[in-house]
């Protein structure tokens, strides 16, 4: 599954307006949540990572997918801000943790290497069981 929309930002940055409305556009369910966040980046970000975490403890690759690629296209083309809203409030609040009813390898396998990095290098490693 592709992001629906195109980014044309060659030679600028995005910036939070950019994001926010690619990610409302690509999530129009998390509009409310996301504007409950009062204008504080990471809260919004945030938004983003608890519906990804959401779509691995309900297995549901396609979701995982399109937060994925929202968030690594935020982080490839975004400014300094919103890179570190995606590394802090994104990428290290992800859990891969096991549970007995939920085996969460496949999300990390998931993962595009950009944000593995960003992972690994705040939390070592994941604590993956396959």
């Amino acid at each position: 599954m592709k992001l629906s929309r195109t980014l044309d930002i060659s030679l600028k940055k995005m910036h939070r307006s950019e994001f926010l409305k690619l990610l409302k556009h690509e999530f129009p369910e998390l509009t409310n949540d996301v504007n409950a966040g009062q204008g504080l980046l990471h809260f919004e970000v945030g938004v983003l990572k608890k519906y990804a975490q959401r779509a691995i403890y309900d297995r549901d690759r396609e979701k995982f997918l399109k937060c994925l690629q929202l968030a690594e296209a935020a982080y490839r083309e975004g400014n300094a801000t919103l890179k570190d809203a995606i590394d802090v409030s994104f990428v290290e609040e992800l859990e891969f943790t096991p549970s007995p009813k939920s085996n969460c390898a496949w999300a990390w396998e998931m993962m595009p290497n950009t944000l593995k990095t960003l992972y690994i290098a705040f939390h070592g490693s994941p604590k993956i069981k396959g």
